[in-house]
């Protein structure tokens, strides 16, 4: 029997708060239309900039996506979410860890992805509320947001694996790497107790 299972999770979530991405084209814009009426300077050397520019940003939301961090494991007592305690990582809220122990899962969704295997554990609605995580509304979504466009408030923040997402039901969601998706949904199938659904999501068509 599987006694432990330990991944690398794919993409930024593990060590940046959920929405961090969407400031890089926002700072590339703002950038772009300084660019633009910035009329005091050569069309060309303008044009070569925000090419330039664009270049970057696409190198660096590429690196991010190539990201494999050890942020995932499971055993028989539950799911462990987060950076290792071992990382050096700056900021206190960015290595904290989720520990979801499997009577607070209802169940488990597994997916192929391109880039890895999708994992969905959704939250039982018996969970202590710290584990379901506090639903914000639209205008509180959009104030923390905004915060994230100020350089390194994201130390302030817990990473998005560590964060739900909300909807019918709360549910951390990680995609992870070197392994396949039946070596995933047998070794959780293994650990998690039988009450406990572990599912395999096809796309149709």
């Amino acid at each position: 029997m599987q006694e432990r299972i330990s991944t690398p999770v794919a993409g930024p979530s593990a060590i940046f708060p959920r929405g961090f991405l969407w400031q890089v084209p926002v700072w590339y814009a703002a950038a772009a239309l300084l660019l633009a009426y910035a009329r005091q300077l050569p069309g060309w050397f303008r044009l070569a900039a925000a090419a330039g520019l664009l270049g970057a940003v696409i190198t660096l939301l590429a690196t991010l996506a190539a990201l494999r961090v050890r942020a995932f494991a499971a055993d028989a007592d539950g799911v462990r979410l987060g950076l290792p305690a071992s990382t050096r990582r700056r900021g206190r809220r960015r290595r904290e860890a989720r520990h979801l122990p499997w009577q607070h899962i209802e169940r488990v969704r597994i997916a192929q992805r391109r880039g890895g295997v999708r994992l969905e554990f959704v939250v039982s609605p018996t969970a202590p509320v710290m584990t379901r995580g506090f639903a914000h509304g639209p205008l509180s979504r959009a104030r923390r947001w905004l915060l994230l466009l100020i350089p390194f408030w994201y130390l302030l923040r817990p990473t998005a694996l560590v964060t739900p997402l909300h909807g019918p039901s709360p549910t951390y969601r990680l995609t992870v790497r070197g392994v396949t998706l039946d070596e995933v949904r047998q070794a959780l199938r293994s650990l998690a107790p039988r009450e406990v659904p572990v599912a395999v999501l096809v796309r149709r068509g």
